[in-house]
């Protein structure tokens, strides 16, 4: 049989592949979709909607009654969840399933100009690299501005030139305010939408461009300004925005230097880790390379200006959330949620189509190649974890364990009016919280920051509060799940002997789980 070079494949063969890539994404998507409808909810979703409870139902003010580095935007978030829907995991399912369904609305129109093949092509690899990091990636803040990020993108490039430049800016700012209220620093790609803008309307030389930066950078602070400052004004108006003022001012400085594997760091080798730590992501950063060829291919051929520009935006949009995504000086699945978006995007555009087939067009099998090459390694990752073999790591069993326990236990021993403290959130000690509509005895969900930077004033300020507060609460349970990671490296501790000896005077061990937790109950004589 003759051989025949890619190169010499018909167009019409071509288009018979990629309709067959779309079909595989298609059956994929389906099945990780329709398994992961029996998930457990579980991780920091809960954990905030259980403070959206204790806030909407029980009066805690935020900061003041729950000490907590979350933004004021995703309280806000969960808390317009719990009015209108309530409070349960199946709730959490729900939404999570309707944001990724308005995000891809969004996404379609935004990839409408590379053709239809390539809009439901990136669409469905998001999906799936989303749905297939499992169910903790639910609703994480990181997910949840993925969608005004890309309103914000919908809006810039459909602008035509010289139209509503300014009414654009000012847009830009307001949806790029929402994101910072829950996640800052994702906010980084307003300036290149704003100099995207200004490019669009005349001269590109730097000259030129520097008034209509500077008007469209005001314009979009302004917008960005009108919102932020109203969630300021509601922590004003509930008492709580000097407290989230000294949070922020005196111990995220002492969070951020815990890394990811919750080693305390010098600033300099925290920086070394966390660039070593995107070593640990090569999967999906082999999308960057059918990303970076997609884009180089709209340039280098004689397509729309409009391809062009969004080919090289969505690139650039990857390359700079995959940076973002270090900048919280942590690096965990979740935090790279919008380059897992941006970089579907940009890579499923190797798969456009041209309205007419040129013969410039003949050898476009290579890039295909390349797409399939990048994403085979995620998709083979998601679809045999979660559809064939239906398994859970030990590690995801003994939490569902405890979590079933912990639940069983409340359900059965929690009265009325009685409180719990919880000396760790994670684990799956939250969600029975939330499912027995349990209230926290003091602001301290969990007993975290107690144990690292233990010599500095404010630690041991935070140590003596929660000492006061537990006396004056006096828990009818205390729940102490031992099984986490612990904190390491210099100047961590977890010897709390005031508390020990608390615990010891008023507490009896009531239950002993087999999954590495104790449950303490008061001693009522």
């Amino acid at each position: 049989m003759k051989y025949i070079p890619f190169a010499a494949l018909s167009p019409n063969t071509v288009e018979r592949i990629k309709y067959l890539i779309l079909a595989s994404l298609t059956i994929i998507f389906i099945a990780i979709f329709s398994v992961s409808l029996s998930w457990r909810v579980r991780g920091d979703a809960v954990f905030l909607h259980y403070l959206a409870y204790l806030i909407n139902e029980h009066g805690f003010v935020p900061y003041r009654d729950l000490f907590e580095l979350n933004m004021p935007g995703t309280y806000l978030f969960h808390i317009m969840i719990g009015k209108l829907f309530g409070y349960s995991t199946y709730v959490l399912r729900a939404v999570n399933i309707a944001w990724l369904a308005a995000t891809l609305v969004i996404t379609w129109f935004i990839m409408q100009p590379f053709g239809k093949k390539t809009a439901v092509a990136g669409c469905l690899l998001f999906s799936i690299i989303y749905l297939g990091h499992g169910t903790e990636m639910s609703l994480q803040r990181d997910f949840i501005v993925i969608l005004p990020i890309a309103i914000a993108l919908l809006i810039t490039v459909q602008r035509q030139p010289h139209h509503a430049a300014n009414l654009t800016h000012f847009l830009l700012g307001i949806l790029f305010a929402f994101v910072a209220l829950v996640k800052p620093y994702h906010a980084i790609g307003l300036p290149v939408l704003i100099v995207y803008n200004c490019m669009q309307d005349g001269d590109k030389s730097v000259s030129a461009l520097f008034k209509p930066c500077l008007v469209g950078g005001i314009l979009a602070l302004l917008g960005f300004l009108l919102i932020v400052i109203i969630p300021l004004i509601w922590l004003w108006h509930i008492g709580a925005l000097a407290v989230f003022g000294d949070i922020f001012a005196s111990y995220t400085p002492l969070y951020a230097q815990i890394s990811g594997d919750l080693t305390i760091r010098s600033t300099f080798s925290h920086i070394i880790y966390i660039l070593y730590s995107y070593t640990h992501f090569i999967n999906i950063g082999m999308l960057l390379l059918a990303s970076g060829l997609g884009a180089y291919i709209f340039v280098t051929r004689p397509t729309s200006i409009i391809t062009k520009q969004l080919a090289v935006l969505l690139f650039l949009f990857s390359v700079l959330y995959a940076l973002s995504a270090g900048i919280g000086g942590k690096l965990w699945n979740y935090h790279l949620i919008p380059y897992m978006y941006f970089v579907s995007l940009s890579a499923a555009i190797t798969l456009y189509s041209p309205p007419l087939f040129a013969n410039v067009y003949r050898s476009n099998i290579i890039p295909i190649l390349v797409f399939i090459m990048a994403i085979t390694p995620i998709v083979l990752k998601s679809t045999v974890k979660h559809v064939i073999l239906r398994s859970k790591s030990a590690y995801e069993l003994s939490i569902e364990m405890r979590m079933d326990e912990i639940s069983t236990y409340l359900q059965t021993h929690l009265a009325t009016g009685d409180k719990v403290q919880l000396l760790h959130w994670a684990g799956g000690v939250m969600e029975p919280m939330l499912a027995a509509k349990a209230i926290t005895a003091t602001r301290y969900i969990t007993d975290f920051q107690f144990y690292h930077h233990v010599s500095t004033p404010y630690i041991q300020s935070l140590r003596k509060d929660f000492m006061i507060r537990l006396n004056k609460a006096m828990p009818k349970f205390i729940i102490d799940v031992y099984a986490l990671h612990k904190l390491s490296g210099a100047d961590t501790s977890y010897e709390f002997p005031e508390l020990k000896a608390f615990i010891k005077q008023h507490y009896k061990k009531d239950y002993i789980g087999n999954n590495e937790f104790n449950i303490f109950r008061r001693n009522d004589g």
